[in-house]
């Protein structure tokens, strides 16, 4: 009888350890994609199947949280539109099941704390671009620019 609960006891530690393993696991995968788009950023209006620079958008910042992090696959963005200097920032979250697509929340802090935007985009194979497509529901913003495309900074 001893065996069989000592069995049970090293079963269900064995069971939290491997748990824990594995929660670590997808937390470092989580993280590996979300620190591929970490960095600066350009806006791009898109116009039929070409770009043309976004007028009065500054660059966009993309922070990402350290990978052991519960929210490894959270990203800080932050950035300005040189037009007006309104400031907006907000998380980035990836997708944990498809790394390629991922919900943004934008919030204007200046002048008025009250815009927000709700965003949804789909991550480029080679994490160079990103296509970002607004949701219809926005808060003080009915001139915000529809569906346009974010690209690395570095090139």
């Amino acid at each position: 009888m001893i065996l069989f609960w000592t069995g049970v006891v090293l079963g269900f530690f064995f069971n939290i350890i491997a748990n824990q393993c594995w929660e670590l696991r997808a937390r470092f995968l989580a993280h590996a994609s979300a620190k591929k788009l970490v960095g600066k950023w350009r806006a791009y209006n898109l116009n039929g199947r070409t770009w043309e620079t976004m007028l009065g958008a500054g660059d966009t910042v993309i922070r990402a949280e350290h990978w052991w992090s519960s929210n490894s696959n959270v990203l800080q963005v932050e950035g300005v539109d040189t037009s007006d200097g309104r400031h907006h920032s907000g998380p980035l979250v990836i997708d944990p099941v498809c790394h390629r697509k991922a919900t943004r929340t934008l919030i204007y802090d200046f002048p008025t704390p009250d815009e927000v935007v709700e965003q949804r985009i789909v991550i480029s194979h080679d994490f160079k671009t990103l296509y970002v497509f607004p949701i219809l529901a926005t808060i003080g913003l009915p001139a915000y620019s529809p569906t346009h495309v974010l690209r690395r900074g570095d090139d």
